[in-house]
């Protein structure tokens, strides 16, 4: 009993580590007739999911009657009810979760307006549920990391297979160009293609420049070389590096086409753009 009660400790010792998400526990109930939780808060978010038998959920002075292929969201602060049929008492399984993110994450699949969901096209909900058991059985010193991955699967699992359909086009558009924008600036020491960036997001290439024509007011292409003479044209102002390995930090392997295509851009060669500029810099600190 004390290894037990020590195991347990470590167990909600290492989840509560994980500040964005984490798992507050798990677990599968065969249910007895007329089992019943509640009226009663939760303190975390719970995903119970139904394997089979019937019961209802009622939440907000509503009553759902659900059965196998169905689960309920629970989040902490709602008073919620649940009790197994008389008849066919349903068993389920269960995730309980915490984290500054898990709302953010929910908002982005239709939990976010309402509290069922239903899926009986394979077993993948159920492996998942499979697979957080598995994970609460393996080595305890790595076991808070086994079981949040599988959380993210979960969580992933749900944004894929049901998505947040409320959200409005304009606001997927402002988080398409925001990882555009993200993507290049990670990556502007390599040469950026638009079909990179169109396949890291999933998006049609047309569609993408498209897209992002209408909220920039450039293209892609033009916005991709925008940023790598603003990169580079900073580190020509405050470093000492040659031209060669600036043209390599900005994506060029070619020095020479590097300066062509920054002459083209910026009026001068980069060498006089130092020049200039590092002038200035000195005039301002006097």
């Amino acid at each position: 009993m004390e290894d037990f009660l020590m195991q347990l400790f470590s167990y909600s010792n290492n989840f509560y580590s994980n500040i964005e998400v984490m798992v507050y526990s798990n677990g599968y109930e065969d249910c007895e007739p007329g089992h019943f939780y509640g009226p009663a808060l939760r303190k975390s978010y719970m995903i119970h999911h139904i394997v089979k038998g019937k019961g209802i959920f009622k939440l907000h002075e509503k009553t759902y009657h659900l059965s196998k292929g169905d689960a309920f969201l629970i989040r902490p602060g709602e008073t919620v009810y649940y009790e197994a049929d008389h008849e066919n008492p349903w068993s389920y399984e269960w995730i309980g979760m915490q984290g500054a993110k898990i709302d953010s994450y929910l908002q982005r699949t239709s939990f976010a307006y309402y509290p069922i969901i239903h899926y009986s096209k394979n077993d993948r909900f159920s492996l998942i549920y499979a697979k957080m058991e598995h994970a609460y059985s393996s080595n305890a010193s790595a076991r808070d990391l086994l079981m949040n991955s599988v959380l993210y699967e979960l969580l992933h699992f749900l944004v894929i297979h049901f998505p947040n359909k409320r959200i409005e086009k304009s606001h997927r558009t402002e988080e398409y160009v925001d990882q555009v924008i993200h993507y290049c600036l990670q990556n502007l020491d390599k040469k950026i293609k638009v079909t990179d960036i169109s396949d890291y997001l999933g998006l049609n290439r047309s569609y993408l420049t498209r897209l992002f024509k209408q909220q920039v007011g450039s293209s892609l292409k033009d916005y991709i070389l925008f940023i790598k003479m603003e990169e580079a044209k900073k580190m020509l102002k405050e470093t000492s590096l040659s031209i060669q390995v600036i043209a390599r930090s900005v994506g060029f392997d070619d020095p020479l086409y590097f300066s062509r295509i920054f002459h083209q851009k910026e009026g001068q060669t980069a060498r006089k753009y130092r020049i200039c500029h590092q002038k200035k810099t000195i005039i301002q600190a006097d």
